[in-house]
This record gives C-alpha cells, sequence and structure tokens, in this order.
C-alpha cells in the first residue's frame, strides 16, 4: 500500500511506480462523480479564467496542428469548449467528446460554432481512424479502466495521426516526509498516476509507435504520440 487518505487506499507497483486506487468506484459512485453540481463547479472555474483557459488553448491547438497530417481534431474530455474552439479559430474541424453532459451544455452556449458530443470516449460511436489529431488534457488519471480508454483513443486516430494528452504526476502529491502530510490524491475522482516510463509502455501497447515528452517544470507529464 502506498498510502491511505479518508476511505480510499492507494497501492503502487513496486517495479515501475505506477498508483491506483486499490479499490475503483462502482457505477453509482461514478455517476455522482459526474453529477451536474459537479458540472458546475468546473463551469464556474473555467469561467472566472476563461480568458487565460483560451489563451492556452490556443497555444497548444498551434503546436498539435503543426505535427497533424490533416484538418480533423478531437478533443477528449472537453470541458467547456475551449481547446475545440481555439481549433475552429485556426481552420481546424474540431470536434468536442465530454462525458459529463451540463459541461457540453455549457460549452454549446458559450462556443455555439463549435461542436460537442455527450459521450463517454470508450461509448463513442465516432467513425475509427477519422481523426489527425487528438487532444486529451487531465483526463487519463480520471479512467476506472485505463487500458479501455487508451485503447478507444488509438482506436481514433489515422495511422500517422498525433495526440497530445496530459496528466498529473504523482511526484506532485507525494512528498518526502510523513505520508499524512501527503496532498490528496482527489479520490475517487483521481484513480491513477502514471510515471513517464509506465505512460510510454501504455501509450505503446495501444500502438503508439513514438511518444515526445515535453518540458512540465515538475507539473505534471505531457506527451505527444503519434499513432
Amino acid at each position: 500500500m502506498l498510502v491511505t487518505q479518508g476511505a480510499h487506499e492507494w497501492r503502487q507497483c513496486a517495479n515501475c511506480g505506477f498508483a491506483f486506487l486499490s479499490e475503483m468506484p462502482g457505477s453509482d459512485e461514478a455517476a455522482e462523480i459526474q453529477s451536474p453540481e459537479i458540472g458546475a463547479q468546473y463551469i464556474a472555474t473555467y469561467k472566472r479564467k476563461l480568458d487565460s483557459k483560451m489563451r492556452r488553448s490556443r497555444r497548444r491547438v498551434r503546436r498539435l496542428k503543426r505535427r497533424m497530417p490533416g484538418p480533423r481534431l478531437l478533443d477528449v474530455g472537453s470541458n467547456i469548449g475551449c481547446l475545440v474552439e481555439a481549433g475552429r479559430e485556426v481552420g481546424l474541424e474540431a470536434i468536442g467528446v465530454e462525458i459529463n453532459p451540463v459541461l457540453v451544455e455549457a460549452a454549446r452556449e458559450t462556443y455555439p460554432q463549435s461542436s460537442f458530443i455527450a459521450t463517454a470516449m470508450e461509448e463513442s460511436d465516432l467513425e475509427p481512424a477519422s481523426f489527425d489529431g487528438l487532444y486529451c488534457s487531465e483526463v487519463i488519471e480520471h479512467a476506472p479502466d485505463n487500458n479501455s480508454f487508451v485503447a478507444a483513443l488509438a482506436r481514433m486516430l489515422k495511422p500517422g495521426g498525433v495526440m497530445f494528452l496530459t496528466t498529473p504526476g504523482l511526484h506532485e502529491y507525494t512528498g518526502t516526509g510523513d505520508p499524512a502530510g501527503w496532498r490528496d490524491f482527489g479520490a475517487p475522482d483521481h484513480k491513477l498516476y502514471y510515471s513517464k516510463d509506465t505512460l510510454a509502455r501504455m501509450l505503446k501497447k495501444h500502438g503508439f509507435s513514438r511518444t515526445q515528452f515535453q518540458p512540465s517544470f515538475g507539473k505534471g507529464l505531457k506527451v505527444f504520440a503519434t499513432r
């Protein structure tokens, strides 16, 4: 066991360092995490920082566009739609997928010229191998079945398509002292944490042939991965 925080136990692989909840949420608890109340909290947070969120989205979408072999872009976990709108602004055919329907409603209201779908990525009926680029920021740590989630990401990309993925790093939450003083890991909303090595292996397992980690200055993991 790595640490106990409240009612949640976290475990860590002794060989690779991958950290995960010892018991994943059931369907009722997972539904609660995607409740309208949680959606409203996200909306309030994002709208307070909307200008800075859009600036970051524009920077990131320009970097991703330079690597994409074509114009079709999928944002997985699109929240209130900043990245999708930034993609539309630079001429990409951008679509957002978001599991929380309250966030999809807010995205459609905020950016009516952009397209959003309310579904889990694993349950999407989007055409496989139909996107040139994929953006997935701060989403993978929420997935209870990481293999199914990453397989769904890979399935959406054309051969040669590029994904930009970010996720928190375990090092951001742990310290050198007593685990009782560690930052809360965010369970059950957050369910797992990768290292560079474990994330690269997971991506390779599902068909991503090349990974390129970006400087993050201690703030999580950021990686371009080619299908």
